[in-house]
């Protein structure tokens, strides 16, 4: 067994995938930045629990991490429960799978890569990609597999959080379809704006990005909003929730 790890700014997800790549389970709980190893062993040992896993059941343990202040910690409860060291995915690992043509490739996020990866090996390039996280970025693979940059946009619940703590009469919401398009009350116009508003925003890039491609792109939404938001979106989108667990495996 192979154990994937996607260490974000707000949540911790972790995989649980068979030889083959394929993702049998997961679970997830908060990063908390402030919290020592003991808090990460304790959130590991319970899901490990939950599923039967055993020590002597893993192969290899594979972390993908844009906060590195926890990382230390996280590495120590994985030493500490398994007896294995884990492997922090790092650019290194990406480089003969895909080809890096930004800037400052220190600066790229790990989830990023790990993204391209999984769409690249997946499902074929040229590729877009868009991982609605704490934000939602997008990520360009041309026909020749190489990375060439994309787009960062505040997330959707950041965004949301952010209006209801800025203006008073707007309160925190569940993000979800309206009703209607034009909203009836204050919930619906907030619901409206959030949901309508991101699926309209992504189309938009999306149709800016294509004549960046030689080729129709496969184009896909990862992260824990795309289901709520890629479904309303005009272009044909691919959801895969373990899109960046597939580039963690196929760099390994």
């Amino acid at each position: 067994m192979h154990i994937l790890i996607d260490i974000g700014n707000s949540t911790v997800v972790v995989a649980l995938a068979d030889d083959q790549g394929n993702i049998a389970d997961t679970w997830r709980f908060k990063t908390k930045k402030e919290e020592t190893a003991s808090f990460y062993r304790y959130e590991l040992r319970q899901g490990l629990r939950k599923y039967g896993v055993e020590a002597a059941d893993i192969q290899k343990i594979t972390i993908s991490s844009v906060v590195p202040e926890v990382n230390d910690d996280m590495a120590q409860a994985i030493t500490d429960l398994t007896g294995l060291q884990p492997h922090f995915f790092s650019i290194a690992d990406a480089q003969g799978i895909i080809s890096i043509d930004v800037e400052s490739p220190t600066q790229l996020g790990k989830d990023r890569l790990a993204d391209a990866i999984g769409a690249a090996c997946c499902y074929g390039v040229p590729a877009i990609v868009i991982d609605f996280g704490t934000a939602t970025t997008i990520g360009v693979i041309d026909e020749n597999r190489v990375f060439r940059g994309g787009i960062i946009i505040p997330g959707v619940k950041t965004s949301m959080n952010a209006l209801s703590a800025r203006a008073s009469q707007l309160p925190a919401i569940t993000i979800e379809k309206p009703q209607h398009l034009i909203g009836r009350n204050t919930l619906e116009c907030m619901q409206s704006g959030i949901v309508n508003g991101t699926a309209a925003m992504i189309d938009g890039l999306i149709h800016q990005l294509l004549p960046t491609l030689n080729g129709e792109p496969h184009i896909i939404a990862t992260g824990g909003m795309s289901r709520t938001i890629a479904q309303h979106c005009h272009h044909q989108i691919t959801i895969d929730p373990y899109l960046l667990f597939k580039g963690l495996f196929q760099a390994k």
